[in-house]
């Protein structure tokens, strides 16, 4: 028999063991296609067809889903090679050199590699259509096709190769450390680690003490790289707090002498299964720690979206007349307004001159606008920011000391006065691309006579029920559009963008977007969730079946010593308790403090997304319940049947 003949039987009789890692491959590069084709589509990412709020929701969760499928991958494949180990010190055994074991991981791996590539393109091919049908039934997605680019294909079949080569290059290199006989004792051998113990643990806490110091004390608006310094850090201390529980533990229950020696079993098991899992536990605790932050915020903003729209837009709709754009007359203004499904209640016009790149605005105007009390000096000015109540430390920018007032007569300083943080009006498109300043009255009198073709007025109207003014709202964009393009030559060279440029500025559309990018975020968010709670399953199973053979024999050894059946399913039971639930809790913990933590400075509240939080964190853990009874009755079932310990009711004497 040649030796690709004996690869290839070798890779056909163990068809089975590869199947795991097989489809778990294939499922995340299905996955990621998915993600990938609709990230990539044109039209989805065409803001004049889609809200730039909904796609934008597909980067964050993009992001970590490249994280997610390097670290998946890697670790599947370290629970696969643990499997095939005993294999290669057998074929050693046999005559087989090292050479030629680094002949089959390459054959072996690059089998699965190329077959779970083509399948999860293929399954991504099909699945990524029904996906975007699905999208499309929950968001408005306007004119969007459903297309597949080349750049999909591409992106998706370099990415996953670059990890396959890179996992078979390390397997490679540990080629050179194996040993004959241990290689055979791999699958009854603990692993063995140099992060471990009490000083593990000592040091995991001390760095997560820091992460939360970092946090609370660094982050700010000027200096958002502190999150992320101090999640990292959190991500270390996890790591090795987990490599050094067990120790702790132990050392706890051993200061009660009764205690310790009713739960001997349990205490060296849980001490064992920390320090082995120590890597599975941390990759889930990162999982659940993404799932349930991003989740709890997506959450949060879609149920505050009413408030953030009532914030951000003072009047129900606005736009500018300026440049001779959007001059509708008032007869066609009356014809869309009072025939709408809310009567308008007020309407009112704020002059000003649009220097491009600065807008000006008298002191006398806004006060009569918002009935404020601006007094402004003559040869002064104020520096104007838009900025929602409550946002004012988030939206500083540098003062403006001076500005230079360009008149016939002679160019003339006016200096600043100091800053108004407040939303006057809201932000209208055309009125955001350049700074606001408030002048004196008289000072303003001077520039508009030098300046009577830049005059603007910004038309502001406010209704009985704001929410429902969408007709009214949509109606007017295109009387503005249809105007600008019939007696307007075009800025930008695309009526599209025209539109866009001079378009409303209304509290609806605001709203309807926000709801809009928040159902996408939800439903994204929930895929993404139901996926990392998946992966998790199949990152416990593999850590299990990886200590299968240990405690099968565990279990063999306490049979002969008279352990019952119900004993034995209690000993196995405990240490499944911390094995599947403390990641959740640890998890939900660091998203909350990190969601708080960052929500207090962002949008100057806590509570509710405290609650989010909670929320999404214990719909998460329901599920985990579920799947921990389910799992440990088979698991338990299985093991007694192995050890001979099941007990079957006798038939009832008659």
């Amino acid at each position: 028999m040649t030796f690709r003949r004996m690869a290839y039987q070798i890779f056909k009789a163990n068809l089975r063991r590869y199947l795991l890692f097989f489809l778990c491959s294939s499922f995340t590069i299905m996955i990621f296609f998915i993600f990938y084709s609709l990230y990539t589509n044109p039209d989805f990412n065409d803001p004049y067809q889609v809200n730039g709020m909904v796609s934008g929701n597909l980067y964050a969760p993009f992001l970590v889903m490249r994280v997610f499928a390097v670290l998946f991958i890697l670790y599947a494949q370290m629970a696969f090679v643990k499997f095939r180990k005993s294999d290669y010190g057998l074929l050693m055994v046999l005559g087989m050199t090292s050479h030629n074991i680094r002949k089959i991981i390459i054959f072996e791996n690059s089998m699965i590699a190329i077959a779970s590539i083509l399948i999860g393109l293929g399954a991504g091919t099909v699945f990524s259509g029904i996906f975007f049908f699905f999208v499309s039934k929950f968001v408005d997605i306007g004119d969007s096709a459903f297309t597949l680019t080349i750049d999909s294909y591409l992106h998706t079949i370099i990415f996953f190769a670059v990890i396959y080569i890179v996992v078979i290059v390390v397997n490679l290199l540990l080629t050179l450390r194996y040993n004959m006989v241990r290689l055979l004792k791999e699958s009854k051998t603990a692993e063995r680690s140099l992060i471990h113990g009490k000083i593990a643990g000592f040091i995991g806490v001390v760095l997560l003490g820091i992460a939360v110091y970092d946090m609370l004390s660094h982050y700010s608006y000027t200096n958002g790289n502190a999150m992320l310094r101090s999640i990292g850090i959190s991500i270390v201390g996890v790591y090795f707090l987990m490599s050094g529980l067990g120790g702790w533990m132990q050392l706890i229950l051993s200061r009660s002498t009764g205690s310790y020696h009713k739960h001997l079993l349990f205490t060296s098991d849980l001490n064992y299964t920390l320090g082995r899992s120590r890597i599975v536990l941390s990759l889930i605790t990162f999982l659940v720690f993404i799932t349930i932050s991003l989740s709890s915020i997506i959450f949060f903003i879609t149920w505050d979206s009413q408030k953030i729209a009532v914030k951000n837009n003072p009047y129900h709709i606005a736009y500018t007349e300026v440049f001779g754009k959007n001059s509708i007359t008032p007869e066609a203004l009356n014809e869309i307004t009072y025939h709408g499904a809310t009567p308008l209640i007020s309407h009112q016009e704020l002059e000003y001159i649009d220097l491009f790149d600065f807008k000006i605005f008298s002191d006398q105007g806004i006060n009569s606008l918002t009935a404020s009390d601006y007094h402004v000096e003559k040869g002064h000015f104020l520096n104007l920011a838009l900025v929602a109540q409550g946002e004012e430390l988030k939206n500083q920018r540098p003062e403006m000391p001076t500005f230079e007032m360009q008149l016939s007569s002679g160019n003339q300083t006016l200096h600043s006065q100091g800053f108004v943080l407040k939303m006057v009006f809201n932000p209208v498109p055309i009125l955001m691309n350049g700074l606001h300043i408030i002048v004196n009255k008289d000072d303003y009198a001077a520039l508009k006579a030098e300046h009577m073709n830049a005059i603007g007025n910004l038309q502001l109207l406010n209704f009985k029920d704001w929410k429902k003014t969408g007709e009214i709202d949509a109606k007017l964009n295109a009387a503005l559009a249809k105007y600008n393009k019939d007696n307007t030559e075009s800025w930008y060279g695309d009526d599209r963008h025209d539109a866009s440029a001079f378009s409303t500025k209304s509290r609806i559309n605001e709203y309807s977007q926000l709801q809009e990018s928040g159902r996408f975020g939800i439903i994204i968010f929930t895929f993404v969730g139901l996926l990392f709670f998946i992966a998790s399953g199949v990152v416990l199973h593999f850590s299990i079946l990886t200590d299968l053979e240990r405690a099968k024999i565990k279990f063999r050894k306490l049979n002969k010593i008279g352990i019952t059946s119900k004993e034995a399913a209690q000993i196995i039971g405990k240490p499944f308790k911390v094995l599947f639930f403390l990641p959740y809790v640890l998890g939900t913990a660091l998203a909350t403090f990190y969601v708080v933590s960052s929500s207090r400075i962002e949008m100057s509240t806590a509570l509710a997304p405290f609650a989010f939080c909670l929320l999404v964190g214990g719909a998460y853990l329901v599920f985990q319940v579920l799947f921990y009874n389910v799992y440990t009755k088979i698991y338990t079932r299985n093991m007694l049947t192995h050890i001979q310990l099941l007990e079957i009711p006798l038939p009832e004497e008659k």
